[in-house]
């Protein structure tokens, strides 16, 4: 599960916990969130949003990158 952060007020959606606030259940996938979703701290759209770990300078890496 990911976690996706706004770049406008730093608010993070976490896959794992949902999104209480807007009643969405845990695991919802960002992905599936409603394309009206807002951030629940600024009211940004998803469009506002980045995965964490790809913000600039940031590299996610994964079990293959260790082979």
């Amino acid at each position: 599960m990911a976690r996706w952060v706004c770049s406008v007020c730093d608010y993070e959606y976490v896959e794992e916990a949902g999104d209480p606030a807007t009643v969405m259940p845990p695991g919802t996938l960002f992905e599936d969130l409603p394309d009206d979703w807002r951030c629940p701290r600024c009211s940004a759209g998803k469009e506002a949003f980045v995965r964490a770990g790809e913000e600039e300078g940031e590299v996610e890496m994964n079990d293959e990158d260790y082979l």
